[in-house]
């Protein structure tokens, strides 16, 4: 336990010591619609729910793309090669290891230079208005910004830019064994804001989750 301390404290330390480092305040701002999920809980995959008469990845990625120079979709290999006649732009999961990190870290090995504007394709009430604060609210000076999670304690590391700063110390966290990027943005330098819709944080991950939902709409 105390070498995982250690381990995580030399990370922040050592993103503390490149905050400063002068990221480019006017990089590019790709988009990256994370789809690369296994979807076990739900049972089908999330990203082709339809919720807005279209598939929500492709929904993703239309409110993505007036903030967004490109938006790229997130794949693991096998969606890859089963979806090798798409004609959207992909990245695709570089690592062995399962989770969000591998889609942000890949994104950054293809294109190290631009922030990413990174969203799960499990919030179906996403809408411009987080967007707009989340951009707008955006510090270039900090790895990345995000808001509190839909608890109000948390980032919500899959609503959020990263910046290019920050694939340096994703490395490095890795390296060490930290593989969530909830735990990455706390304990690094994170700009946190407050969501003006906390309801638009909200997952869906299973059926259960996905009835309560229609339901409710």
């Amino acid at each position: 336990m105390a070498n995982g301390i250690s381990s995580e404290r030399n990370v922040a330390i050592l993103s503390a010591s490149l905050g400063d480092s002068g990221q480019d305040v006017r990089a590019t701002l790709n988009g990256l619609v994370l789809i690369g999920g296994r979807s076990t809980r739900m049972g089908q995959d999330k990203s082709q729910l339809v919720y807005y008469k279209k598939p929500q990845r492709e929904h993703l990625t239309d409110l993505l793309r007036p903030y967004c120079d490109t938006v790229y979709w997130s794949m693991n290999p096998e969606q890859a090669r089963n979806e090798s006649s798409t004609s959207r732009p992909i990245v695709i999961d570089t690592y062995d290891w399962p989770g969000p990190m591998n889609g942000i870290l890949s994104a950054f090995q293809q294109h190290p230079e631009t922030a990413w504007l990174v969203v799960a394709c499990d919030m179906p009430l996403l809408s411009t208005r987080s967007l707009d604060a989340l951009v707008k609210g955006r510090n270039p000076a900090k790895l990345a910004t995000a808001f509190y999670d839909s608890d109000g304690r948390f980032p919500e590391p899959l609503l959020c830019i990263w910046e290019a700063s920050s694939k340096l110390i994703i490395e490095k966290a890795i390296a060490v064994g930290q593989w969530s990027p909830r735990k990455f943005l706390m304990m690094n330098d994170t700009h946190l804001l407050t969501a003006p819709d906390i309801r638009e944080l909200l997952n869906v991950n299973d059926p259960a989750a996905l009835a309560a939902l229609k339901q409710r709409s």
